[in-house]
């Protein structure tokens, strides 16, 4: 019984965590050692998703093509 109450905290722990940590601050380490150890692993890190952004549309008359029209193109 205590083993499902733990499995279940850490389940529930898991769930709430963010799914992204944020990047430390690594100019608030007191010793430069610690510092530069901090700056190498951030720039080991994977890079971050690009945010999805839309591709911006050209100015003047924008045609849309049903699937009719592309075949007799």
């Amino acid at each position: 019984m205590r083993m499902a109450l733990w499995l279940a905290a850490a389940g529930a722990l898991t769930l709430a965590a963010p799914s992204r940590a944020e990047r430390p601050d690594c100019g608030s380490f007191p010793d430069t050692r610690s510092r530069l150890t901090c700056y190498e692993n951030v720039s080991r890190a994977p890079p971050e998703p690009a945010t999805a952004t839309h591709p911006p549309v050209a100015q003047g008359k924008v045609t849309k093509m049903n699937a009719r029209e592309r075949r007799h193109k």
